[in-house]
């Protein structure tokens, strides 16, 4: 009876333990990027949207982070009346994220300055506490921009402690380069298509790509809206 008991008690820590510190799921609710620009800041709005919807893809590469849907989080904004300015209030951000059933919510921040510089800040938030877990802060070219998200999203994967895979640290090691020009028609899409206005949303994604003909969101983006674009 003995040996069957410490038996147990192997297989539980051998195998039930390392689950429970590496398989644990985290959900992730990724706000709008706030846009601290001082010079022509309205001309770069759009990327509060482009940014996050960025690093939603760069994160949703990791199998044990769940990502909530960015139309889902903005749906839920509308019809609580709140705007993502609002929610980083920590009251407002709990009740956002505990609908949502998100443990963390993220929150961005970014610089574009006259030089073709831009800064991306983002700032990790537990959803039970309110407290902020971490901080980070990238800087380089606006080129860099996709880079940029995927470095961070590397700092928010090790901030949070989730385990990854090889394959899926080469998926946020591309070192991908676009113009901001691309970048800022593929966020004035993202605004039309929320707004409901697919078929301007469908013409911003054709002209990111005409700019930049890899840019693999504009394309993916491009091809779900092509059945919807004439109606």
């Amino acid at each position: 009876m003995k040996k069957n008991f410490v038996l147990l008690l192997f297989v539980y820590i051998c195998v039930c333990l390392p689950v429970s510190v590496y398989g644990t799921d985290i959900t992730l609710a990724v706000l709008n990027f706030e846009n601290n620009s001082l010079f022509s800041a309205q001309d770069y709005n759009a990327l509060s949207k482009g940014l996050a919807e960025i690093m939603i893809t760069e994160l949703s590469q990791i199998q044990s982070i769940h990502i909530v849907e960015r139309r889902k989080l903005q749906s839920l904004l509308d019809e609580l009346k709140l705007s993502q300015a609002g929610l980083i209030e920590t009251e407002s951000s709990i009740q956002a994220g505990k609908m949502l059933g998100a443990q963390h919510l993220v929150f961005g921040g970014f610089i574009v300055t006259l030089d073709d510089k831009i800064r991306i800040d983002v700032r990790i938030v537990n959803v039970e506490s309110g407290v902020t877990v971490k901080a980070d802060q990238i800087t380089g070219n606006t080129k860099q921009i996709l880079s940029l998200i995927e470095k961070l999203s590397k700092k928010i994967v090790k901030d949070l402690d989730v385990h990854i895979t090889n394959q899926e640290n080469k998926l946020l090691s591309k070192n991908q380069k676009i113009d901001l020009e691309a970048m800022l028609h593929f966020s004035q899409a993202l605004e039309y298509e929320d707004s409901g206005n697919l078929k301007m949303a469908y013409e911003n994604y054709q002209k990111a790509i005409q700019i930049e003909p890899d840019f693999l969101q504009a394309k993916k983006n491009l091809d779900r809206l092509e059945p919807a674009k004439d109606e």
